[in-house]
């Protein structure tokens, strides 16, 4: 028995210790972050530019511009993805950079996002040049080319894509290619 065991603890020996969440952990680590601009803590500057961006397209009935968050980890920039999403009324669809290894992966997102959707991808930096290169299309017209077959039999098949706001996230802005990041219309920091 180590000097930390309650003696009265008749369990103590048999727990499982796992750094993996519970059934109900995930609910109260949701419960916790903030789900409105109003309820998030610190950058009030940041804060305000959001609020400016959802409520212009909220009243243009549209989508906002899409959104880059940068800043080091533990800032809040996947809450505030959550945020904007519950904000402007919109499904969440989350994924990562290194999830996007291939174009055919990102087209396939794409072609199941509704109307108005928030597309976040988490470690943006990180994508896949194909994937990346096809996403430019996706955010400035919102469609993409699907290219099927190879060599010189291959075609290229145009898919509309719903319109959407995607919220990129990266801890090194520095990495995003120059293309990707003269997409998004606001950056925060």
């Amino acid at each position: 028995m180590s000097r930390f065991d309650d003696p009265a603890d008749e369990d103590a020996g048999q727990r499982e210790v796992s750094a993996a969440l519970t059934i109900g952990e995930g609910d109260i680590e949701a419960s916790l972050r903030p789900r409105s601009l109003g309820e998030f803590i610190g950058q009030p500057r940041v804060r305000e530019q959001l609020q400016l961006v959802i409520e212009g397209a909220k009243n243009r009935g549209g989508t906002p511009d899409h959104i880059l968050l940068s800043g080091p980890p533990g800032l809040g920039k996947t809450s505030l993805a959550m945020i904007i999403a519950a904000e402007l009324g919109s499904a969440l669809r989350v994924t990562s950079g290194p999830a996007l290894e291939r174009a055919g992966d990102l087209a396939a997102m794409l072609s199941n996002l509704v109307e108005g959707d928030v597309l976040f991808i988490d470690e943006i930096h990180r994508i896949a040049r194909p994937a990346e290169e096809m996403l430019y299309l996706a955010m400035e017209d919102f469609r993409v080319d699907v290219v099927v077959g190879k060599g010189p039999g291959a075609t290229s098949i145009p898919l509309d894509v719903a319109p959407f706001t995607l919220v990129g996230a990266t801890t090194r802005s520095g990495a995003l290619t120059g293309p990707l990041r003269d997409r998004f219309g606001f950056t925060a920091h």
